[in-house]
């Protein structure tokens, strides 16, 4: 089976491993992040793998700009069959030392974000059928004070996922999620496993719309380091 995925929010690691489990597998990958400095040493990485790789510039929380981003990754790639949204601001900070700036911030990578893509996907794949991916997290079944704004897009995200899955699929659209109830480093073997999962969501028709990895209490996974953010996984 081949196919194109493009990754929205990708990174060195849950987006780079998914990237090279499709790719190996002889899908064409399209990675997108705001920042081209991201985006240029991981296509470089990926080619390197021998993967037919391409990059775009895209800030999800722009809707027109996100919108445009998925057209031009359908036409860079032939026609996309999957579409990943990977994006996540990783905060560890409770709600109350947050400023409002950093709220606004975080909810529009963890929560709008996520919505303009599956809102852009489903308008592409109306026609044609198509698969969409979302990385979820395991907060959005044990939520922790210090991961707030986090935890709140994950479970915002579980909820529409769940609500979505069964109308979209009538329309020939699948809409899946990877809980992911772990850190996950660049090039760690955890990586490489959720990769697993996100082949097995998009290539295995039998699958439900969630999977989780891996089946462990998150408190032995939460860091104790102090807070830190990052966008693109």
């Amino acid at each position: 089976m081949s196919g194109s995925l493009l990754i929205v929010g990708a990174g060195p690691g849950i987006g780079e491993a998914t990237a090279l489990r499709f790719g190996r597998s002889g899908w064409t990958v399209t990675v997108a992040s705001r920042s081209p400095r991201t985006i240029d040493p991981l296509v470089a990485r990926l080619v390197g793998n021998g993967v037919a790789a391409h990059g775009l510039v895209i800030d999800a929380t722009n809707p027109l700009a996100l919108r445009a981003g998925v057209r031009t990754a359908d036409r860079m790639s032939g026609g996309l069959t999957t579409v990943l949204y990977n994006a996540a601001n990783v905060r560890r900070q409770d709600l109350f030392s947050m400023s409002d700036a950093e709220i606004e911030a975080d909810l529009a990578v963890n929560v709008a974000g996520a919505l303009h893509t599956i809102r852009a996907a489903v308008g592409l794949f109306e026609d044609q059928g198509g698969t969409i991916l979302v990385t979820g997290g395991g907060l959005a079944l044990e939520p922790q004070p210090d991961y707030a704004s986090l935890g709140l897009g994950k479970a915002a995200l579980r909820n529409v996922v769940e609500g979505l899955a069964s109308p979209l699929k009538t329309r020939g659209i699948r809409l899946r999620m990877a809980t992911v109830a772990t850190l996950v480093h660049p090039g760690s073997a955890e990586a490489a496993e959720v990769a697993e999962v996100m082949w097995a969501l998009a290539t295995d028709p039998e699958t439900g719309w969630e999977r989780a990895y891996p089946t462990v209490p998150l408190s032995k996974v939460l860091p104790g380091s102090a807070r830190a953010a990052s966008r693109e996984v």
